[in-house]
């Protein structure tokens, strides 16, 4: 019977499992191995615990083991039908989705409930380990439990949000967003935050609840971004607005020409006593919004050297 049960397990499991061939391959590739490593040991424990009799007479000598090995067959045997639920679920997602972009979020999504539910497992396999039955412990931790719950509605909050992102498609890792003045690249999500990487190098996170509720720029779907910088010059400045826009041109000159940038402008904003305010304008790809900042910030600072 068993032999017969492992046999066509051994059949069907590979092919269930099998990802497409995308980047996600190898890490599915992973998880499917360590699914089987807990599978056998799973086995082991309880084919040993029914005939084995050097196992049986183990567990009969030592009363507490036979709890143990309880609360161990509980314990693998959730998180295997847990893996195997994951891993079904990711192979049916992944060979219909074409788009590989939001492939992270949604195995990210997967992952998460997974570790809720393993976690919920131990928890309810350490109480067997020490004979105590969960559905009385927990019935005595109902009014605790509901103080709890108030209490850490924010987090509730946080991580209800943080699965809502995860298993839909407005924000994905890698795409640049920005809240607020806080722009950068979603490095990862979790059940509390999203993970901003900046242009300087240091990561903010962010609460997902302020995520959901504030207005967000995603660029994703932005090819090209509108950039405007504000120039402060004093009254005498050594060239006047037009030698300024000729100098700004000449210096984009070759990513005019790579169409890295469009629409270069300097326009006068406002004349004020001790200075006059001018707007540089332009568009560029969001790829290149960096790079083309800093070769403007190195323009303007030539400038007032110069002057």
């Amino acid at each position: 019977m068993f032999a017969f049960f492992y046999s066509k397990l051994l059949q069907i499991l590979p092919n269930i499992m099998e990802t497409p061939n995308s980047s996600f391959k190898n890490i599915e590739t992973k998880k499917k191995r360590i699914f089987f490593l807990k599978f056998f040991i799973y086995l082991a424990f309880l084919f040993g615990g029914k005939f084995l009799p050097i196992f049986q007479d183990f567990l009969i000598d030592y009363p507490g083991m036979d709890s143990l090995h309880t609360a161990i067959l509980f314990l693998l045997g959730g998180n295997i039908l847990i893996s195997l639920a994951r891993l079904i679920t990711a192979r049916i997602y992944l060979s219909k989705a074409k788009d590989e972009k939001v492939h992270g979020n949604f195995l990210l999504g997967i992952s998460w409930i997974s570790n809720i539910l393993n976690s919920l497992v131990f928890v309810i396999a350490f109480m067997l380990a020490f004979d105590i039955q969960p559905l009385e412990f927990l019935t005595s931790l109902t009014i605790v439990a509901a103080a709890i719950a108030i209490l850490s509605k924010d987090y509730v909050t946080n991580i209800l949000n943080g699965l809502i992102m995860m298993f839909t498609d407005q924000f994905s890792l890698g795409d640049t967003i920005q809240i607020g003045e806080t722009q950068g690249v979603i490095e990862d999500i979790t059940l509390l935050n999203v993970v901003l990487k900046k242009d300087d190098g240091y990561k903010t996170m962010v609460p997902n609840s302020l995520i959901l509720n504030a207005q967000v720029t995603n660029f994703r779907n932005y090819e090209k971004k509108i950039i405007e910088f504000p120039i402060e010059l004093p009254h005498g400045f050594k060239y006047d607005i037009n030698t300024i826009n000729l100098r700004l041109k000449e210096t984009f000159a070759k990513r005019i020409e790579e169409k890295t940038i469009s629409q270069l402008n300097l326009t006068l904003q406002h004349i004020q006593k001790d200075f006059i305010t001018l707007k540089v304008s332009f568009e560029t790809p969001v790829e290149n919004e960096a790079e083309v900042q800093s070769e403007l910030h190195h323009f303007l600072l030539s400038l007032f050297h110069e002057n």
